[in-house]
C-alpha cells in the first residue's frame, strides 16, 4: 500500500493529465452525437472482433470432441448395416464396430505396429481386425485397459486372405517389406484372368474381417508361363502413413468359429 502511495505522488501529474483527458473525451463523447455514434461504432467492431477471435479459438479446440463423436455415429451405423441384407459388410456373423484413433504407428520397419487408444475397456480384444475407410490395416495383437497395438498390414507375419472382386477368385495378401504403399499378391491360380487394375478386397474367409472391403489395385503382375500362381503386387487404397482414425471389427461370434476351426487340426 505503502509503495501504491509513493508511486501516486511520484507520478501524479502523469496521472492527473490522463484524468483530464478521460474526462475531456468522455464529455465530448456525451455531448456530440457524431462522436458518440462514431465510438459506440469503434467499440462495437472491436468487441465482435475479439468475439470472433473467441469463438474460433473454442471451435478449434471443440473440433477434436466433435470429430470423436462423428466418428462414434459412423461406427454405429456401419454395425447397423452390417446386418441389413446386401450390405457390402455383410457376413456370415455378427460384427460391431468401435471407432478408435491412432495414437502412434509406424511404416518404416520390417515389422510396423500402431497403437490405438481404445482398449479392454472398450471392449477390445486380442485377434479382431482393425479397418479404415480406406481398406484393412491390422489385426489387434495387445490389449491393456486404455490402449491396444495393432500388427499393421505392413508385418511380415501378416498374412490376410483376399479376392479378387471381379471373379472371387481368393488369394493371400503379404507385405514384402518394401514400400508402405505396396505388397504381394499369392496363392492366385495362374489360369485366372488377372490384369493391372483388378481391384482386391477382403475374403471374408477370417472372422476378423468382414467381406468385401476394397483393399487395393493390381499395380504389377511378373507372372511367367511356368509359374502355378500369379505373382503380383497391389497398391493399397490407403496410405499407412496418413492413418488418423480406425474402427475395430468385433465379432460377438468369433470365438465361436475360432474354436471350430482349430477342432478340425486335432
Amino acid at each position: 500500500m505503502r509503495n501504491l502511495i509513493q508511486l501516486i505522488i511520484k507520478h501524479n501529474q502523469f496521472l492527473f493529465f490522463i484524468s483530464i483527458e478521460v474526462l475531456a473525451l468522455f464529455l465530448i463523447i456525451q455531448n456530440n452525437h457524431f462522436q458518440r455514434s462514431a465510438f459506440i461504432n469503434s467499440t462495437n467492431g472491436i468487441t465482435a472482433s475479439i468475439y470472433q477471435r473467441l469463438t474460433n479459438l473454442n471451435s478449434y479446440f471443440s473440433l477434436k470432441t466433435t470429430n470423436e463423436l462423428l466418428l462414434e455415429e459412423n461406427a454405429k451405423l456401419l454395425s447397423l448395416n452390417s446386418l441389413e441384407k446386401n450390405n457390402p459388410l455383410i457376413v456370415d456373423y455378427d460384427i460391431n464396430y468401435i471407432s478408435s484413433k491412432v495414437i502412434n504407428n509406424s511404416v518404416a520397419l520390417r515389422n510396423n505396429y500402431l497403437t490405438l487408444n481404445k482398449g479392454k475397456l472398450d471392449g477390445v480384444k486380442k485377434e479382431m481386425g482393425v479397418i479404415s475407410s480406406n481398406g484393412i490395416v491390422g489385426i489387434i495383437k495387445e490389449t491393456s485397459d486404455h490402449f491396444s497395438t495393432v500388427m499393421s498390414v505392413l508385418h511380415g507375419k501378416t498374412k490376410i486372405s483376399v479376392k479378387l472382386k471381379k471373379n472371387n477368385h481368393f488369394g493371400s495378401l503379404e507385405w514384402d517389406g518394401f514400400s508402405y504403399r505396396t505388397a504381394k499378391i499369392k496363392d492366385i491360380p495362374n489360369h485366372v484372368n488377372l490384369k493391372i487394375n483388378d481391384t482386391i478386397i477382403s475374403s471374408g474367409f477370417s472372422s476378423k474381417f468382414p467381406e468385401n472391403i476394397p483393399i487395393g489395385i493390381i499395380s504389377k503382375i511378373k507372372t511367367s508361363p511356368n509359374d502355378k500362381f500369379h505373382k503380383a503386387n497391389i497398391l493399397f487404397f490407403e496410405n499407412f502413413k496418413e492413418l488418423n482414425h480406425v474402427m475395430i471389427c468385433r465379432s460377438s461370434l468369433m470365438e465361436e468359429k475360432k474354436e471350430l476351426e482349430l477342432s478340425n487340426n486335432e
